[in-house]
């Protein structure tokens, strides 16, 4: 199986996947056993989990990158 470039994987996408983990998590599935099904580091799935705990699922819906904190437009 090849990797695949998560830079190329729509938000769309992006955001199931999140969702989708963090369903299992709440399921009992241990962190490690996430980051190996989905190829991410398990830091990727202790910040969802952090988001989670923050605004519940909707912190793992993608935002427009005009919204984003790291990409703030100038008025």
């Amino acid at each position: 199986m090849s990797k695949v470039d998560g830079r190329k994987v729509s938000h769309d996408v992006r955001e199931s996947i999140r969702i989708e983990a963090i369903q299992k998590w709440l399921d009992g599935i241990k962190v490690q056993s996430l980051s190996k099904e989905y190829a991410t580091d398990s830091s990727f799935t202790y910040r969802w989990i952090s988001s989670y705990h923050s605004d519940s699922i909707g912190a793992l819906k993608t935002r427009p990158i005009a919204h984003s904190k790291k990409f703030k437009t100038h008025t």
